[in-house]
């Protein structure tokens, strides 16, 4: 039971954090609406795209990220490439204030967006 319970949040964590990352790389907020996600994806794919940097070697891994990062909160689409590149990420904090990378962090967290 409390093996299920720890996978289960383990679950619950990653799919929190990669929608952050997913929302960093676009640069929208957390309930941004499927218009104002359109306009994210189309400026970061301007942006981004191997086209417009010619002499930038992970061009096209940018490139890729901003579409899994498109699908996953338009579509709800998870692409292992974004779930890879989060892994090599130090942790992502929410708003600079709580390391949500460890379980103290996600408590501070959670109880300051419930109760206070």
């Amino acid at each position: 039971m409390i093996k299920d319970d720890y996978e289960f949040g383990e679950k619950i964590n990653r799919d929190l954090e990669v929608r952050r990352a997913a929302r960093k790389i676009l640069g929208v907020e957390e309930f941004a609406s499927k218009e104002v996600l359109k306009q994210a994806y189309r400026r970061a794919s301007s942006k981004y795209h191997p086209d417009h940097n010619p002499n930038e070697s992970d061009a096209n891994k940018k490139f890729m990220l901003v579409k899994c990062a498109y699908e996953l909160l338009a579509e709800d689409k998870l692409c292992e490439m974004l779930l890879e590149e989060i892994k090599s990420w130090p942790g992502v904090p929410e708003d600079d204030k709580y390391r949500l990378d460890n379980i103290w962090g996600h408590f501070l967290w959670w109880r300051e967006k419930f109760f206070e």
